[in-house]
């Protein structure tokens, strides 16, 4: 396979047919396939200027050639061509898979999901260890993330504005796709500056209520996942030493009134009856019957 700049010819000849049935069915296109997958591997892992060029030029040729994708058909091939992660890769071959991207969905829309899901995805960097952030003052991009994203978004704008049913597929992605609430905070405010680049931009009106819903609503959880650590006083040596001194004896907090005088296991009237006949002694006057005063002039009951 010839891929250099001077074989632009050869290269479409060979590739389209590779792409077409007779090259299918004699074994061209598997060949192709491999030949593209090595290529991207070996571009990707050294980025030396020659194999970027190949490979960029490969998927240029693949831009002039979308009318002869199909989506079964050549499944193994747009799974190489979407596999490439745009925030990874040279900025040539970037360029050159959002070209095709854009050029397939307006000619065949049955490839608008897959494209869709490639370009929300690469809303974000791929997953790596967060970088530290102190989480104090205005959030700050660096350039690179604000010009990746950006020639993203601009790509996603002009699939939305010439494939009518994109926006209603872009709205489940995007709700699919939001940050885990425990990402750190330049995940989320790079994917949540994206979704309202979208709502603001002229393509993304049909959805706009609906993506400021869910963008409002993913603000929400992580306004609540506040963790303990974050929110509880640490007692200063003041505060410990007034605390010691008004410590009750945690033996007078939990014994309740009259728990001594009672038996759990279920013999409560045995210890009762002392303390019953103690306050009798206490108080042995209760016990003894007075003499009724009767008024004068009354007669008793008793002396008649």
């Amino acid at each position: 396979m010839s891929t250099q700049p001077d074989d632009s010819a050869l290269l479409h000849e060979y590739v389209q047919h590779a792409l077409s049935k007779q090259g299918i069915n004699t074994g061209a296109y598997k060949n192709f396939v491999k030949e593209f997958s090595a290529l991207r591997k070996k571009a990707e892992q050294s980025g030396s200027e020659l194999e970027v060029k190949m490979l960029t030029n490969l998927l240029h040729t693949l831009k002039n050639l979308v009318s002869l994708l199909r989506e079964r058909t050549h499944d193994a091939l747009m799974s190489e061509v979407l596999g490439i992660k745009l925030w990874n890769t040279a900025p040539e071959v970037r360029c050159a898979v959002l070209e095709l991207v854009g050029n397939l969905v307006v000619v065949n829309s049955a490839f608008t999901h897959t494209c869709l899901q490639l370009l929300v995805y690469s809303f974000l960097p791929p997953p790596s260890p967060p970088q530290p952030d102190a989480g104090q003052g205005e959030w700050q991009p660096s350039q690179q993330e604000l010009n990746i994203q950006a020639s993203v978004l601009n790509a996603l704008n002009k699939m939305l504005a010439l494939v009518p049913t994109a926006p209603a597929s872009l709205l489940s992605l995007v709700v699919q796709h939001m940050p885990h609430k425990l990402r750190d905070r330049n995940t989320q405010c790079l994917f949540l500056s994206a979704v309202f680049a979208v709502a603001e931009a002229p393509s993304g009106r049909p959805i706009r209520d609906s993506l400021l819903a869910a963008a409002v609503e993913h603000l929400l959880t992580l306004d609540v996942e506040i963790r303990w650590e974050d929110i509880v006083d640490v007692p200063t040596g003041q505060e410990e030493e007034e605390g010691e001194s008004e410590q009750e004896d945690p033996e007078d907090i939990f014994e309740l009134e009259g728990m001594s005088e009672l038996d759990i296991n279920g013999q409560p009237h045995s210890h009762a009856l002392p303390h019953e006949q103690q306050q009798q002694q206490q108080q042995p006057h209760l016990l003894q019957p007075q003499r009724v005063v009767q008024p004068q002039g009354v007669e008793s009951t008793q002396d008649k």
